[in-house]
């Protein structure tokens, strides 16, 4: 898998801009100063893998001063076959999202896992250390492009979780009767338990290279460990035993009115021959971390589609020393990869640059640095 064509109309900086990508061109070093819109073009290429931004969750934002709309398009070559996937968004009458395959436009999950990506990031750090929150959204979005039974699993549980917690505040207060949610509990235990073996999956996946990936970057001995942290104590063994527990947690649900447990309040731990990471790692560490995770998710992606995905990495070098730069460029030197930098100081053997300004690109061939 690797894109072929990009194409941008109205979108932030970018009035317009088309680029091609060879093959053999793996590295695409992205260079020019800050806000000239280097950021922007890895954003357009996650819209075509996500269906949505890495930076904001308004669209409107994404379209470029005085344009009514905005239209990012891809082409992908997946085994010798071309697929067309495009991201449009319009502001009149109302804000408007279309996603199309091949000219026709299609649901988000049927959008979702056509253009594997993995993103680095600076503010990727913050899921290793802030709230649970940002790692169930880690996870979800690997497991959504990887499984699309997992990403209708996710919304259908999302939207049974809503319904059964009016149905609690109903019955809090005395508007329903308790024997209105069995039928939500076993709608959500259906859904519920195949996201916890989807899950379990990922993280057994992780446990099994991760520690080697980070021993190779960090050129030291250490065992790392995720732990998905479930909410109900112990992981459920099935669906019958996801709606007991559903059960023996009713009396709390009543009292508070919301699903207190399931894998929306579960967490992802992380850690170092024994300890928690967020009470211990220093910054260095938690860096390196992050790169072996995302070493890991690469590998992860690729184990389960049989395709490499395209890797984004915006700006991350910069707080890298030039023994993990190395490292982890060694690990994407055989993937399509789009680097942003405001430098041209690399250890890149050989990169296509692109140079930014203000939303105008100049390209050269491939370079050696």
């Amino acid at each position: 898998m690797w894109l072929e064509r990009i194409s941008l109309e109205n979108f932030r900086n970018y009035e317009k801009l088309e680029m091609e990508f060879a093959e053999s061109d793996k590295v695409h070093l992205i260079i020019g100063d800050n806000a000239q819109g280097k950021t922007n073009f890895l954003e357009a290429v996650f819209l075509l893998s996500m269906s949505k931004s890495f930076r904001t969750a308004h669209y409107n934002d994404m379209i470029s001063w005085n344009s009514d709309y905005m239209r990012t398009t891809g082409n992908v070559n997946v085994d010798g076959n071309d697929l067309s996937l495009e991201f449009f968004v319009s502001k009149a009458p109302v804000e408007k999202k279309n996603l199309r395959k091949n000219g026709v436009d299609v649901p988000v999950k049927d959008f979702i896992g056509r253009l594997n990506s993995v993103l680095f990031h600076p503010e990727d750090l913050n899921m290793l250390y802030l709230t649970p929150s940002l790692r169930r959204k880690y996870i979800n979005s690997v497991l959504s492009q990887t499984d699309p039974i997992y990403f209708d699993a996710l919304v259908n549980y999302n939207r049974i979780l809503k319904q059964r917690n009016k149905i609690l505040m109903f019955v809090s207060e005395g508007h329903a009767k308790t024997e209105e949610l069995l039928v939500w509990d076993e709608k959500m235990a259906e859904y519920g338990f195949y996201i916890y073996e989807k899950r379990r999956e990922f993280v057994s996946f992780y446990n099994g290279i991760i520690s080697e990936r980070y021993q190779n970057i960090a050129e030291e001995n250490g065992k790392i460990e995720i732990k998905n942290s479930c909410s109900f104590g112990a992981v459920p063994e099935g669906k019958k035993e996801y709606e007991k527990a559903l059960l023996d947690c009713r009396s709390g649900d009543l009292r508070y009115q919301q699903t207190q447990k399931g894998p929306h309040r579960d967490d992802l731990e992380f850690f170092f021959d024994g300890r928690n990471v967020e009470t211990f790692a220093s910054r260095g560490e938690m860096r390196t971390l992050l790169i072996a995770v995302k070493l890991a998710e690469i590998e992860f992606l690729e184990a389960q589609t049989g395709h490499r995905p395209i890797l984004l990495l915006d700006d991350v070098f910069s707080e890298l020393d030039k023994k993990r730069q190395q490292a982890l460029l060694t690990a994407i030197s055989e993937y399509q990869s789009f680097v942003t930098t405001t430098h041209h100081d690399f250890l890149i053997k050989e990169a296509r640059v692109i140079e930014v300004n203000n939303g105008s690109v100049s390209q050269k061939t491939k370079n050696v640095l």
